[in-house]
């Protein structure tokens, strides 16, 4: 009996943490082909498919790989052959009415179909490529970095 309560305070203690990270959560990697890897601080973490992405994770893939990456608010992003591609911030807690993603594609191509953010709140996308910030207004785009 008492290994049974001593079960059930470890689990509680572990809780608060399971809690956060699962807050942090920003999207999975539904698809993938060829070498997807993530950046997560200075690991280099081989990326599988329903993967969790978190804010500050770099998804990169080798020069013969894609990954399709579906956030909590149902927004889609394709990643192309040699793109890295960074998550800067990710928010979505509607009941909070709080919105914001932005992201950063250093180099490479990407396709972007919105979710709920860009239709609730289309002024708090934005999208930073080595030379240029730009804030999305519409539901689809494409972009290269070279």
């Amino acid at each position: 009996m008492k290994r049974y309560y001593t079960l059930i305070i470890v689990f509680l203690m572990l809780l608060p943490g399971y809690v956060t990270a699962q807050q942090n959560h920003a999207g999975l990697i539904k698809t993938m082909f060829g070498e997807v890897n993530v950046r997560r601080g200075q690991a280099l973490i081989p990326a599988m498919p329903e993967m969790p992405v978190i804010d500050k994770d770099v998804v990169i893939t080798s020069n013969n790989a894609f990954a399709g990456i579906m956030f909590t608010d149902d927004t889609v992003i394709t990643i192309g052959p040699g793109t890295e591609f960074k998550i800067d911030t990710y928010i979505f807690a509607p009941s909070d009415e709080a919105y914001y993603f932005s992201f950063y594609l250093k180099k490479g191509s990407a396709i972007y179909n919105s979710g709920k953010i860009g239709k609730l709140s289309p002024q708090s996308v934005k999208l930073a490529t080595p030379k240029a910030t730009i804030g999305i207004r519409g539901t689809r785009f494409i972009i290269d970095v070279n």
